[in-house]
């Protein structure tokens, strides 16, 4: 048998927004943790107790570029948004990550975590189905922390996000979710969202959530049957923390491959931000294992969505 080599992987490409600790990808988690509970029903039991938003927040405007929301024209017609990785993993501390939550200091779970319950949405009754899709709208909130649909994790204050449900039985590959209100529009982007799957997803443009009338619910779906793995040619582990060794089983070189993975809260079953994230390796040599730490991945808080390999390195 060939004896495999591991070694360190070189260079793999990321497209936008800056590394970040394992401690942050943490506190980003647990930041948006409550929108997922909301949606089996939690927030509807302590509405009570949430606060109102800030009347009038500041709208920071932002135009993503493809290079920020790539959409990946892979083999199969792949338009998942992603943000290729550096794998070599390390990058800020996050110290400071905590005090990006609205109301850190208070009693309420949901102020702990950022996010605020919303009463104002008329216009759409939850759960809404959007028309002509396996989607389902589960709520509209607002959102105080950081960015991610960017790659960006920038700090951002009463950002609209939706919990939004895949109910079909086909595997939606990417997502453009349409709404307004009162006149202004909302745009929602999420790739890589499985058969059953749920995604707390920030708005793509920054827009705060203010109450109003939410009309003009569409969305525009890409399906796949499924999410390939590719297991007859690559094996993929978690090997630490942060770090995943990709194995070729092959007897032959793969140009290039590409893993995909979202944040994912294990307690909740919702994935975080409507964002895929993509690791890649270029020329892995037949039998050989490398093994990388990309940026945004952290054991316990990531799941591997799909993994494919590539003619080309490019």
């Amino acid at each position: 048998m060939r004896r495999q080599r591991r070694r360190k992987s070189g260079k793999a490409s990321r497209l936008s927004g800056k590394k970040i600790s394992g401690k942050m990808i943490v506190v980003i988690c647990c930041i948006i943790v409550v929108i997922a509970a909301a949606a089996a029903g939690i927030w509807f039991c302590t509405a009570g107790k949430m606060t109102e938003p800030a009347a009038n927040t500041q709208e920071k405007d932002s135009d993503p570029t493809e290079d920020g929301n790539s959409q990946e024209a892979g083999e199969s017609g792949e338009n998942a948004k992603s943000a290729d990785e550096d794998p070599s993993g390390g990058g800020n501390s996050g110290n400071n990550a905590g005090s990006n939550a609205a109301g850190a200091n208070g009693s309420d779970e949901s102020e702990r975590s950022g996010i605020t319950a919303q009463e104002g949405v008329k216009g759409m009754e939850f759960p809404y189905s959007i028309p002509g899709s396996n989607l389902l709208v589960r709520s509209i909130a607002s959102y105080d922390g950081s960015f991610i649909e960017d790659g960006s994790d920038s700090d951002v204050s009463g950002v609209t996000v939706m919990v939004v449900e895949n109910t079909g039985k086909t595997q939606a590959e990417y997502a453009a979710i349409s709404l307004n209100r009162d006149g202004k529009a909302l745009q929602f982007e999420v790739s890589a969202l499985p058969a059953g799957g749920m995604a707390v997803v920030q708005e793509s443009n920054k827009v705060p959530f203010q109450e109003g009338n939410y009309t003009d619910c569409t969305a525009s779906v890409a399906e796949v049957d499924d999410f390939t793995m590719s297991e007859d040619k690559i094996r993929v582990e978690e090997t630490g923390g942060q770090e995943i060794t990709v194995t070729n089983l092959t007897d032959q070189e793969i140009p290039a491959v590409r893993i995909f993975y979202k944040f994912y809260m294990k307690d909740e079953d919702t994935y975080v931000g409507g964002i895929t994230y993509t690791a890649k390796i270029t020329n892995l040599q037949a039998g050989d294992s490398q093994a990388i730490q990309p940026s945004h991945y952290l054991k316990g808080s990531s799941r591997i969505m799909m993994v494919r390999t590539y003619d080309t390195a490019e």
